[in-house]
């Protein structure tokens, strides 16, 4: 049967391990130095994994596969302890997976196994199963008050900032102090405006959701070639699959024929600035 199922490449995988220890389902393994999917029956081609890979070298692609069995993945999960038991359901049940979220807990209730808690997860952490992105949040905050003095002038300076819809030939990008900021930044960040965007000209981009990452990687590119930019500062969220937005801002830096200075800027959920760092 055609289904989701993860593809590795071996040329950008460097064997770290990260996505070994993120996919609780046991279906990938380090051998010979290199990611291994070990078991198509195991892997529901969610892509838990993909986050958590600096390299970017998992995709997810469709092709003939056997199918997922869920009740097998959920018999290997059970050894492993509760921890990752749970990890395996919270994935299952934020993905919306819900025919196999039953399966794994009707094969549990058959077996006399408890089945964990799954109405709250880790605040401070996101989710069990490596997908903090995906994870509602309050942050209990109130209404910020109206500044008496007026509204707070917008640093924008120009328009569209979209990575798809910018030229790099425009004139106002020449020699200038790039932003690199993920779609979710302004919102997280009170002082986006005052603190990061003034003095910067300002392309967004979503590197989980958006569509075309070789079109942005030829803009950044060019940016760098062509406008010139005298330094980048890339803006993230804390959240593994943002990650890539630095990749390609990275990967375009490696390919460009100048050199300019990138640093990143890593924003966490509640709106603080978590590090900095030169890249």
């Amino acid at each position: 049967m055609k289904r989701q199922i993860i593809k590795i490449d071996e040329e950008k995988c460097t064997g770290c391990g990260d996505c070994i220890i993120n996919c609780p389902e046991g279906a990938l393994q380090l051998i010979d130095g290199k990611a291994r999917l070990v078991s198509e029956v195991a892997c529901d081609g969610l892509g838990a994994c993909i986050g958590h890979c600096p390299f970017d070298a998992i995709t997810v692609e469709e092709r003939e596969a056997p199918p997922y069995d869920e009740r097998l993945v959920a018999a290997e999960i059970a050894a492993k302890g509760v921890n990752v038991l749970k990890a395996h359901l919270l994935h299952l049940k934020e993905h919306g997976q819900n025919q196999y979220l039953a399966e794994a807990l009707t094969w549990l209730r058959e077996n006399g196994i408890s089945v964990p808690d799954l109405g709250k997860t880790d605040a401070g952490h996101g989710t069990a199963c490596g997908c903090p992105g995906s994870a509602p949040r309050d942050l209990n905050r109130e209404t910020p008050k109206t500044d008496t003095a007026g509204e707070i002038p917008s640093a924008l300076s120009h328009w569209p900032i979209q990575l798809h819809l910018i030229s790099p030939t425009s004139a106002y990008f020449r020699k200038a102090d790039l932003l690199v900021a993920a779609d979710c930044t302004a919102f997280a960040v009170g002082n986006f405006h005052g603190n990061w965007l003034a003095g910067k000209k300002l392309v967004i981009a979503c590197p989980k959701l958006d569509d075309g990452s070789d079109i942005y990687l030829e803009k950044l590119t060019a940016l760098i070639d062509q406008a010139e930019v005298n330094t980048i500062t890339v803006m993230i969220m804390e959240v593994p699959c943002c990650g890539g937005l630095s990749q390609l801002v990275q990967k375009a830096a490696a390919q460009a024929g100048r050199k300019v200075p990138i640093k990143e800027a890593v924003v966490g959920i509640g709106g603080d600035i978590l590090r900095e760092r030169w890249l």
